[in-house]
């Protein structure tokens, strides 16, 4: 007889053949479209074995990236949307999440969550405000609940610098995080912007690191939380030597190369929100509640993990083919409901 489907099984098989739309959402499902409108505010798909279960598939020795992803409007009528910067210089009607995943240089990214944001005006008891610091921080911690290993914390400069810094140090957890050319820090016992102090190490007085192409220079400066190390790295850009800033809690036996590394592997959370978005319909359902965007977005999520089972299988494979490899092992698992090899939900 055929497999009565789950509803997430159901979502995750039409995102995976990147149909998006709740109409589209019926073939793969028992139900008709307003029954899965109702269906997916009325309770979390998410469980406490989530992170655990998501780990599990990430390479031994991956780092903690945290970061925001914001997608835009996509309903006439819809909880939880505000006004968000789109680093444009214009501000877009859309849903924000908080992103966090497991990345190693060299290896794909592993997503772990992605969790409803609102602001200020819009919290509720469900979907209480927080800072970006105590995004990070109530991130960090569910993750350690629940076992989740990492090897240190990614954070772009939004996150803080004292409170990260501080957090860093209480949790014994190293933290490299970007920082703004305005940051003040004591240098042999001179107070110093980060740009002031970049003037005195041009990219000649910093040490190549071919593999990247960048120039680097480590020193080790100071703020009232304490001491910490900042790199300067130059980089080309359009054939000018541009810098940016990272801060770092990581022990002097982390040699410069590992702390670049590293950083290049941050990148890959910004793999996963494209991904996310261009092939699996993050930021297209239209149904109206938090609940049911926080469940499609869990969805998403999910279909992301079934396509890196198939890539891990197949090594060399593009993303894309292995999407559509992922495709085909869910629908028959949904529609014969034949057991299938690659990863789905639990199988993972």
């Amino acid at each position: 007889m055929p497999r009565i489907p789950s509803l997430p099984h159901s979502i995750i098989t039409a995102q995976l053949n990147r149909v998006t739309s709740l109409s589209g959402l019926v073939p793969y499902s028992t139900l008709r479209k307003s029954a899965i409108s109702k269906e997916m505010a009325r309770d979390s798909f998410a469980s406490t074995e989530d992170l655990q279960r998501r780990a599990r598939n990430a390479p031994s020795g991956a780092f903690l990236a945290i970061d925001f992803v914001m997608v835009p409007h996509a309903g006439r009528t819809m909880e939880g949307v505000n006004y968000h910067y789109s680093g444009q210089a214009q501000t877009r009607l859309g849903h924000q999440f908080t992103s966090a995943a497991l990345v190693r240089f060299g290896e794909d990214p592993v997503p772990l969550l992605e969790r409803f944001k609102v602001s200020q005006p819009l919290e509720t008891t469900c979907h209480p405000y927080r800072t970006a610091t105590q995004e990070m921080i109530h991130v960090v911690q569910d993750c350690l609940a629940a076992g989740v290993p990492m090897a240190g914390l990614l954070l772009d400069g939004e996150f803080g610098r004292d409170a990260a810094v501080t957090f860093s140090r209480e949790h014994q957890i190293p933290v490299l995080i970007r920082a703004k050319a305005n940051m003040t820090v004591q240098f042999e016992g001179e107070g110093l912007t980060l740009g002031a102090l970049s003037r005195q190490f041009p990219p000649e007085r910093c040490h190549l690191y071919a593999e990247f192409g960048w120039r680097v220079r480590r020193l080790s400066v100071a703020r009232e939380v304490g001491g910490f190390d900042v790199l300067i790295v130059w980089r080309k850009v359009q054939g000018e030597w541009t810098r940016f800033f990272l801060f770092s809690t990581f022990g002097g036996d982390v040699t410069v190369r590992s702390l670049l590394r590293a950083w290049k592997a941050r990148w890959g959370i910004e793999v996963i929100h494209r991904f996310f978005k261009q092939n699996l319909g993050l930021g297209r359902c239209h149904c109206r509640t938090m609940q049911a965007q926080e469940n499609w977005v869990w969805c998403v999520v999910e279909a992301f993990h079934a396509v890196l089972g198939v890539r891990r299988e197949g090594p060399g494979m593009t993303w894309r083919a292995a999407q559509r490899q992922a495709a085909q092992n869910a629908e028959k698992y949904v529609l014969t409901g034949l057991e299938q090899d690659g990863p789905l939900l639990d199988a993972a």
